[in-house]
């Protein structure tokens, strides 16, 4: 938590006049949960594949992803050295690693040293990889975006990340996708073509509305757009559709940049409290903490034959 009048001078930093607002260019990280790979349905060959096509869309598009890592996931019996090598096929194209605990515990309703055990536990290989580069795990994201279920907690967990050479990865934009995912492999894996291309066409739509909606929480909170950052996992529906994602935000005027470059916008100075069950976007959190009003607070469901189709799924 900052100082009222750290508070106070963050506020002022992130206000921009009309005119400055309507010129600034857009600009987006991209940030990619559940390394090595969201799904256990899937077969390793089917993720090596998905893997090399996200990889290579993001190279494509000249994009520096950050790749949250569930350290757990690779151990598979008689898979763990191929599901490692899919963490390095990460960095070999470029890209960062963080932590995104092991078991991808969440923080509502965990103790805080259970909660901090995962945190340890989810850097071994990763840091292994990245001491191989001469580099260290720089950014942790909370699983299911939960930061804590009161302010006491939240400070002492933040302080345990600082002392380990960690920051907090916030998102501004997130789009469901995870639930049109889940809908997309079972599509995929009982042929359903038909279904599948319908939801392709649907997830798309999805990525605007979201956008739109988001982009109005920025408007209104801060008066321009913010330094933003996409929220997404590791799966076959995004391995099938980044490319047209990002080809829409850029067709929507974003440039692509590092998570360290967006946290450079003065926005993520500002407090964002705990989230207790429910994660929101940095956006509501901080509404939430400056008693602002918003017209929006998150991002539209999915459709609904989407979402009971995904509910049948977690029976």
């Amino acid at each position: 938590m900052l100082p009222v009048s750290a508070q106070a001078q963050a506020t002022s930093e992130v206000k921009a006049d009309s005119k400055s607002a309507a010129t600034a260019v857009r600009r987006i990280a991209i940030t990619i949960d559940d390394l090595p790979f969201e799904t256990r349905r899937l077969r390793l060959a089917d993720e090596q594949r998905a893997t090399k096509a996200i990889l290579a869309t993001l190279q494509a598009h000249k994009v520096k992803a950050l790749g949250f890592v569930n350290e757990d996931r690779l151990l598979v019996k008689g898979e763990v050295d191929a599901r490692i090598g899919l963490l390095e096929s990460w960095l070999d194209a470029g890209m960062e690693l963080g932590n995104h605990n092991f078991g991808h515990l969440g923080f509502h309703g965990s103790s805080l040293a259970k909660y901090q055990e995962a945190v340890l536990r989810g850097d071994t290989f990763t840091r292994w990889l990245l001491q191989e580069r001469k580099q260290v795990p720089r950014y942790y994201r909370y699983p299911h975006n939960q930061t804590g279920d009161n302010p006491e907690v939240q400070k002492q967990f933040e302080d345990f990340l600082q002392q380990h050479g960690y920051k907090i990865a916030p998102f501004t934009i997130e789009h469901d996708d995870f639930t049109y995912a889940r809908v997309y492999e079972d599509a995929v894996l009982k042929n359903r073509k038909e279904d599948a291309e319908h939801l392709r066409k649907a997830y798309l739509a999805n990525l605007d509305r979201a956008v739109n909606t988001f982009e109005t929480m920025s408007d209104e909170m801060f008066g321009r757009q913010v330094s933003h950052i996409l929220n997404i996992h590791a799966s076959l529906l995004n391995a099938d559709m980044l490319d047209k994602m990002l080809s829409k935000l850029e067709q929507r005027g974003y440039q692509f940049i590092t998570l360290e470059e967006a946290l450079q916008d003065p926005a993520y100075l500002l407090p964002a409290g705990p989230s207790r069950q429910y994660g929101m976007s940095w956006l509501a959190r901080w509404a939430r903490m400056a008693k602002k009003r918003l017209s929006v607070y998150g991002q539209p469901d999915p459709e609904e034959w989407i979402m009971k189709w995904d509910q049948e799924l977690q029976r």
